[in-house]
């Protein structure tokens, strides 16, 4: 296991930081395991929204129905490449050198982690991701607190009612659709990447406490106390990340 304080962390200067490392991240470089692929079952493509050869159809939200529909690896690059995209066009020259600090970071690590994975450990990665949002589902609904849940990317896939009615946004404005630091302000958003490069290859698996801006769809803030879990899989790469929210009121 690769940690923050592992042999090979130990062996790395810290990283010098330039615009130019921003077209490193967006490169290629990233294992070609990550490229995307369409899911395909019996020979019938499955996009994204769930539609089979262009209809639409719903699946039960049922462990056979996840076991039965991943037969792809989940493509991780396309949100890596927009989190660059995103950096570049929104945030101040500051704020994209720490994010790309904070990428180039914990980058070497994780592809030491993966690159000797082979395509089935990328697609039971991918299962066992699902199947642990079928587990947070259920325990969101009853937890009572302001929770989503996003992949290592950033991206919203799982989202409680209270944070909907915290920030006024609705989970099919969030889900599949947005990343979580779309939802923070651009410190706020700096400082998540920052602490998450620093736990993501931690042992402890304690959760990161802190406090952050989230945005509304009406560009009002509500300011909050923040704390998120990083979820590894069986391969101890960060696979899910859990975040709770609580307003701080004034």
């Amino acid at each position: 296991m690769l940690s923050a304080t592992s042999p090979l962390s130990d062996a790395m200067p810290a990283p010098q930081v330039s615009f130019a490392d921003m077209e490193m991240v967006e490169s290629n470089a990233w294992p070609p395991a990550l490229m995307a692929s369409p899911q395909c079952v019996n020979g019938q493509l499955i996009k994204k929204d769930g539609s089979i050869n262009g209809k639409r159809k719903v699946f039960k939200n049922t462990p056979e129905s996840i076991y039965a529909t991943v037969t792809k690896p989940f493509s991780y690059i396309e949100g890596f490449h927009y989190l660059v995209k995103y950096v570049r066009e929104r945030m101040d020259k500051e704020h994209q050198e720490r994010i790309v600090r904070a990428i180039a970071t914990f980058r070497p690590s994780f592809i030491a982690l993966i690159m000797n994975l082979t395509e089935e450990d990328l697609i039971f990665m991918e299962k066992c991701f699902q199947r642990t949002l079928l587990e947070f589902e259920k325990l969101i609904s009853f937890s009572g607190t302001p929770t989503v849940v996003w992949r290592r990317t950033g991206e919203i896939t799982l989202v409680g009612k209270e944070f909907t009615l915290l920030t006024q946004w609705s989970k099919e404005q969030l889900v599949g659709k947005k990343y979580i630091y779309e939802v923070m302000s651009n410190e706020s958003a700096t400082e998540y990447w920052g602490k998450f490069a620093a736990h993501a290859f931690e042992s402890s698996g304690k959760s990161v406490m802190t406090t952050c801006v989230l945005i509304t769809p009406q560009q009002t803030s509500v300011i909050c106390t923040f704390c998120f879990t990083i979820k590894r899989d069986i391969f101890d790469i960060p696979l899910a990340i859990v975040g709770n929210f609580l307003p701080i009121l004034k």
